[in-house]
């Protein structure tokens, strides 16, 4: 019969081999802090996944950081993305895409808007390359700088006419451009890390629908002058016919020259 005594004694010797056998050798002081240091690796490392993965992520499988005013993702996933959103590539100097989407804004320089893109994967594509200022990954909207027009800078009186200027140039933007669905054909700086783009709009016209440059349509209106500094356009011709015939029958800004 087994006594408590004997099992007492059973156990120490059981727990002593056990402890000889998996005990951790003796190592040097800078082994040691090596140990120790890759440990505090491991353990930083596994609070980071932890965190991320306990935090609640959207349909995209990401999530979007409010301190850095970035969204991350964390399991990326195309499921429902429209065919048209995948064909888009990392900006990329001296090669222009179209991109589409909805104008939410129009900047408060007159000359830019902002681009809501309704899928997360082609807005992250686009997103990565550009400053914080023409980026708002909370909305998924891209902030793009219309080329060919600068209505603030065809203004040569200052004081109130240029700030109503400004304000009837937003009104008349907002009115063409606010809430709709629009293609824009972007250029990439990468110097800025900005967009520059042509936008296009679908009017309905006695002849069907057909698309409407904005740009262009600035320049007609008399909104803008036709400016060069970043180029000519590919149909220049059509800009400076635009900039005659806002000329001679003085619309917008010519009415004050």
């Amino acid at each position: 019969m087994l006594r408590m005594k004997d099992f007492r004694n059973y156990s120490n010797k059981k727990t002593r081999c056990l402890l000889t056998r998996f005990s951790v050798p003796s190592m040097s002081p800078v082994k040691s802090s090596r140990f120790s240091f890759i440990a505090i690796l491991l353990i930083f490392s596994f609070l980071i996944v932890g965190s991320q993965s306990c935090r609640k992520l959207d349909k995209d499988g990401g999530y979007y950081d409010e301190k850095t005013k970035t969204y991350k993702y964390v399991n990326i996933t195309k499921k429902g993305v429209k065919k048209s959103s995948l064909e888009v590539f990392s900006p990329t100097p001296g090669k222009p895409q179209q991109v589409y989407g909805i104008v939410s804004r129009i900047e408060n320089d007159a000359k830019s808007i902002w681009l809501k893109i309704e899928d997360r994967h082609p807005y992250m594509i686009i997103a990565e390359r550009l400053s914080g200022g023409n980026r708002n990954d909370k909305d998924k909207e891209i902030r793009i700088q219309l080329k060919y027009v600068s209505p603030l800078g065809s203004v040569t009186r200052r004081g109130d006419f240029k700030k109503k200027w400004k304000e009837l140039v937003i009104s008349q933007l907002s009115e063409q451009l606010l809430n709709r669905s629009v293609l824009v054909e972007i250029d990439y700086q990468e110097r800025a890390r900005k967009l520059w783009g042509t936008v296009y709009k679908v009017v309905k016209t006695e002849s069907g629908d057909r698309a409407r440059n904005i740009n262009l349509w600035m320049i007609q209106q008399g909104l803008s002058f036709y400016f060069i500094d970043q180029g000519k356009a590919h149909d220049d011709k059509k800009y400076i016919s635009a900039q005659k015939i806002a000329e001679k029958f003085k619309n917008g800004i010519w009415r004050y020259q």
